[in-house]
This record gives C-alpha cells, structure tokens and sequence, in this order.
C-alpha cells in the first residue's frame, strides 16, 4: 500500500476502478496498458441490391425475377482476433408514393440476412449473399418505388444491446 512506500506515484489518487470501486489496493499502482497501433479496431463495410437478370440500369427489376442482396465487412486490426459474436444486416424499403414500407428480414426466412457464431480469429472478411426470390417485393400495376437503406448490428453476447452499429442509404429502385 501506499503508506508504505516512499514513491512519488503513491501521492497520487489511484485510478478509480469500476470492478473493484472502493479498494484502495488494488490500483494504487496501475499501469496503462498501451495498445499498440496494429491491433487497433477498424471496420468497413459495403451493401448493395443486385439485378443479376436485368439490363441497366439495374434500378428497375420485375418482381417476376429473383435478385440478390450482399453485405461485405472488412476487418482490420489484430484484435478483431479475440472477438466473436453474431452480425444482423437487414434492408429497409421505404415506398416513395403508394406502398407498402418494410424490412426485407420480415419478408425472409428468419435468419437469412444474419451470420451466427462469427469469429474474429477465423476471418476478417466477412461476405453474405441472398437471393430474394420472385414475389417477395410487392409492385403494383405501374410499379412501385422504393428508397433502399441497409443497416447492421454486431452482437458480442447474446441478449445484450449490439456493441457496433451502422447503416448505408443506398438507392431507389422501382419494382413492377
């Protein structure tokens, strides 16, 4: 303890610890760890709404044809190693005019756009592909508009409140 020694860190308050709050041991002599660069945390990431049977401008696409969407996440930063946990992506197709709002994840089978049990020291490149089949966009006579947002959430334990979060407005896109 402090009393003890004769240092000048003693003199100083010690770091208030939030596991152990009121000990006054156990950090009297704390050291920073410092983290070095290369293991710092970055992500990025990319969505995107694929007609892989249409003509450009690919922002028009039968409900009759199924299409894709994909999510792409890069990882860098050594640490992304120790990390595991479930990523949810989802799509929002907000109607522009007459039409039905919703979430692609409502209209496919629970689960489809989600990666359970990732784990950060098998890979750092992370890719999801679905097909959405033909039917599951509603369009009307003369089409329908959509403004599209993707969206995600990363989840390092399960029933918490997700750790990472994000979202990409993405483009317009009629169905008919």
């Amino acid at each position: 303890m402090c009393e003890d020694c004769r240092c000048e860190d003693c003199k100083k308050d010690p770091y208030p610890s939030t596991c152990w709050p009121g000990d006054q041991d156990f950090l009297d002599g704390a050291v920073e760890l410092r983290v070095p660069l290369s293991t710092a945390l970055t992500a990025r990431w990319d969505a995107d709404v694929r007609d892989v049977n249409g003509v450009p401008p690919n922002s028009i696409i039968s409900v009759q044809d199924d299409f894709q969407v994909r999510v792409r996440v890069e990882l860098t930063g050594d640490l992304w190693s120790c990390i595991c946990g479930n990523w949810c992506f989802d799509f929002g197709f907000t109607a522009i005019g007459a039409g039905t709002n919703f979430n692609l994840s409502t209209l496919l089978p629970a689960g489809a756009l989600d990666i359970s049990d990732w784990e950060g020291c098998k890979t750092r490149c992370i890719e999801k592909t679905v097909t959405v089949p033909a039917g599951t966009i509603p369009g009307d006579r003369c089409g329908t508009l959509y403004e599209v947002g993707a969206r995600f959430a990363f989840f390092c334990c399960e029933g918490t409140r997700p750790i990472l979060v994000g979202y990409e407005s993405k483009c317009q896109i009629e169905f008919y």
